[in-house]
């Protein structure tokens, strides 16, 4: 759907307070997309440092249905039209089930970033989940048809590069002393989490596009019915590990592990997942590179002082690396391609990926 008008940054017709409430749109998604992205894995790892071990397929599930009840929301706000029987009718639905691979995919991608934060300091996780970008761009040539250019492939693989710095400061790049409860890490284990998650993204990512251009169906009647399946999966895996871990079912109650913080985390991953949802609609390729900017600064900052990080100097040298990958695969212009395919209005310069959250 086409951005809302107040949304444009000028044109014909725009007033001035149409013109302002665009730009105080685009502060607040900026803000809140660096939050998410930074806020998400910090978030985690603090609760994990505080006792926080439950399961994670548990906490993924609530995170699942309360998206669930904020897509269904925010349907019924912005883009509920008819009746209830256009939306549930069998056509529909059937082109909504196009949509359970990507509820698999989620359901793998969410249980790695568990391991990922786990194994990885907070700045470095968020600097390597910028591979996602990486295979967004691969992805979207063998699914979407596109074309990258020289500029974008020559990013991507800087991109690489910055990833690779990044894992070798990851032995620098620790808590100054392991905190009670923290678990010992395996940086080698989180590097691979960390690889396999940014690859599920952007098949994610691409396989969304796809069906955005294909079945047309309403944002977030999309996401909801994503978020549902999701959830039916979730669900189905928590039946069967009980049922064939009998011994452990008294031991391990469906709440077991959770603390305060744990809530935290169901709620800043659900949110996640909206924020999303709302970047893919209103959000521009500026202001996401911005975004990725701001949220490795605010992720070494608040590591540092919440948690006790140490980054070094390769770090920052690699973090900057990273930035300006993006930023120039995002802004490079896109090529003219014939192609069947119809493109979309953002053009090869979209990072599909960036697209998920989850």
């Amino acid at each position: 759907p086409a951005p809302a008008p107040w949304l444009a940054q000028r044109g014909p017709g725009i007033g001035a307070g149409a013109m302002a409430q665009g730009v105080v749109v685009r502060l607040v998604l900026l803000t809140t997309l660096t939050l998410q992205n930074a806020g998400q894995t910090l978030v985690i790892k603090l609760a994990q440092v505080h006792g926080s071990h439950p399961d994670s397929l548990v906490v993924m599930l609530l995170a699942e249905l309360l998206k669930v009840a904020g897509s269904l929301l925010l349907f019924c706000m912005f883009e509920f039209e008819g009746s209830c029987s256009k939306y549930l009718s069998p056509t529909m639905l059937k082109r909504g089930m196009k949509l359970m691979p990507i509820s698999w995919v989620f359901a793998v991608q969410n249980q790695l970033l568990f391991v990922g934060v786990h194994n990885l300091e907070p700045p470095v996780f968020q600097a390597l989940s910028n591979l996602k970008i990486l295979s967004a761009g691969i992805f979207s040539v063998i699914l979407l048809g596109k074309k990258l250019t020289q500029i974008q492939w020559a990013a991507l693989l800087i991109l690489a590069c910055g990833a690779s710095l990044v894992q070798l400061e990851s032995g620098l790049c620790r808590t100054s002393e392991p905190k009670e409860g923290a678990g010992v890490a395996d940086p080698v284990k989180g590097f691979l989490a960390v690889l396999a998650n940014c690859s599920l993204s952007g098949l994610a990512g691409c396989y969304t596009e796809l069906m955005l251009k294909t079945e047309k169906l309403p944002m977030w009647y999309q996401s909801g019915m994503v978020a549902s399946v999701s959830a039916v999966i979730l669900g189905g895996l928590i039946l069967l590990n009980r049922a064939t871990d009998t011994a452990e079912v008294d031991k391990w109650g469906f709440f077991n592990g959770f603390v305060p913080m744990t809530w935290v985390v169901i709620v800043m991953i659900s949110l996640g997942g909206l924020t999303v949802v709302a970047v893919l609609r209103y959000a521009d390729n500026v202001l996401k590179g911005v975004s990725i900017v701001f949220s490795l600064l605010v992720s070494g900052v608040a590591s540092f002082a919440l948690i006790g990080s140490r980054i070094g100097l390769v770090f920052c040298i690699a973090a900057v690396i990273i930035c300006a990958s993006v930023f120039v695969y995002q802004q490079a212009p896109p090529q003219d391609v014939k192609s069947e395919r119809p493109q979309s209005a953002s053009g090869p310069a979209s990072a599909p990926s960036e697209k998920q959250s989850a």
